[in-house]
């Protein structure tokens, strides 16, 4: 009897996810405002961060009216 009640509440505990219909819809912003954390460069703007690589080989300069990055070649 014991047992039957444990399996009946772990089966109210599990939840079932379908990753094809997902909850939330992240729609980035058309401006964004970056930022170089190290070898990446990271939008602050946006509800969820997002980031772009960007190596060792080029620094954040500035960023456009558009809101694209400006990166320089060390």
């Amino acid at each position: 009897m014991e047992e039957k009640n444990e399996e009946k509440q772990e089966k109210r505990e599990t939840e079932v996810l379908d990753f094809t219909k997902p909850d939330y819809q992240f729609i980035p912003k058309g401006v964004h405002e970056w930022r170089q954390q190290g070898y990446y460069i990271v939008c602050k703007s946006c509800d969820l961060e997002h980031a772009v690589w960007i190596g060792s080989e080029r620094i954040l300069t500035g960023i456009n009216d558009r809101g694209e990055p400006i990166l320089k070649v060390r």
